[in-house]
């Protein structure tokens, strides 16, 4: 009797899910409606992974499986657990200073992608952090969002961010731009105004010594770098603020001291020793993938974000605020 309950416990809950996953995907704001089904199903599944190292420890203990395949299984099982549960939801603090010419104490964050993969819990605790901090202000590297809940409206789903009490300054993403993603561009931009962050794509703004300067979406815009029409570089640094760092590769010759602060590649998001390397140089991230680089006069600074796309999963990448010292 206990083993047929058991067994038929997991059934159930294997059933349930999926049909927990299904609804949420039917919630999705998205322009691909049977891949948001089939990502939200694998993310409520992946709750039956504690169940799963159960069953194997059952079957060792009956005898049915060795123990080489049960260690190999719930080694791959407990990696699982770690990298859906519990890694998405640190939130380290990396301290960089950089060479600039000038003194600025910033924090970066990118790929929030609040919508399928993301928990209340996990915005709070960045604005936390960030409140917590002690800099001048707050930049937000684009994608906000990933297939968001079309019965939500974005002013509440970002409604935390009016507690932060730094200025916050951002530019979107291509999720934010349709590439991929829904059209949400105009209620996104209304949304972050509503709650107290300014958008700066196409234009620049005064940022202590500086000119901070928002690029356009690159995969959105029609130029080869996403600077605004207007822009006309003078002898004063430039602090650029853009979603890809492959923008750098179109800038125009820029003073010294300029800086492209960007996000996008997640740092490989999963950190698996060579594949991962091998991706990205074979995606869209050639160049970059987290960290400090130079290209000429101009330094590049890539975040590796705080949310997930894809899969449900961070691994040896957890997700980061970058507290950046210039100098």
């Amino acid at each position: 009797m206990r083993e047929r309950w058991f067994w038929g416990s997991g059934v159930a809950l294997m059933l349930g899910l999926a049909v927990a996953g299904v609804y949420t995907g039917s919630l999705a704001w998205t322009d691909r409606p049977f891949p948001a089904t089939v990502k939200a199903v694998l993310y409520y599944e992946s709750w039956l992974m504690p169940w799963l190292l159960a069953a194997l420890l059952r079957l060792w203990r009956q005898g049915r499986i060795s123990g080489v395949f049960a260690g190999a299984v719930g080694l791959l099982l407990l990696i699982g657990v770690y990298a859906r549960f519990v890694e998405p939801n640190l939130l380290l603090e990396r301290h960089t200073a950089i060479h600039t010419g000038y003194r600025l104490k910033l924090a970066l964050v990118s790929d929030l992608h609040y919508g399928q993969f993301s928990t209340d819990f996990q915005q709070r605790q960045l604005v936390s952090r960030l409140n917590a901090l002690d800099v001048d202000a707050v930049l937000v590297a684009g994608d906000w969002t990933y297939d968001p809940p079309r019965n939500v409206a974005l002013e509440t789903l970002l409604a935390s961010f009016r507690q932060i009490r730094h200025p916050v300054y951002s530019v979107p993403g291509n999720h934010d731009e349709q590439q991929p993603g829904p059209p949400l561009q105009q209620a996104l931009k209304a949304a972050l105004i509503h709650n107290g962050v300014m958008p700066v794509e196409g234009r620049s703004v005064t940022l202590g010594p500086v000119r901070l300067v928002g690029l356009n979406e690159l995969w959105s815009c029609l130029n080869g770098s996403g600077l605004p029409r207007d822009f006309q570089p003078d002898n004063r640094p430039v602090l650029l603020l853009g979603h890809h760092p492959e923008a750098a590769d179109g800038l125009p010759p820029l003073p010294e001291g300029s800086l492209l602060l960007a996000g996008h590649t997640h740092g490989g998001q999963v950190n698996l020793p060579f594949l991962t390397n091998w991706v990205l140089q074979n995606g869209h991230f050639s160049t970059f993938r987290q960290g400090l680089y130079r290209k000429g006069h101009l330094q590049v600074f890539v975040t590796s974000g705080v949310g997930m796309i894809g899969l449900p999963l961070r691994f040896a990448v957890p997700p980061v605020i970058d507290v950046l010292e210039l100098y």
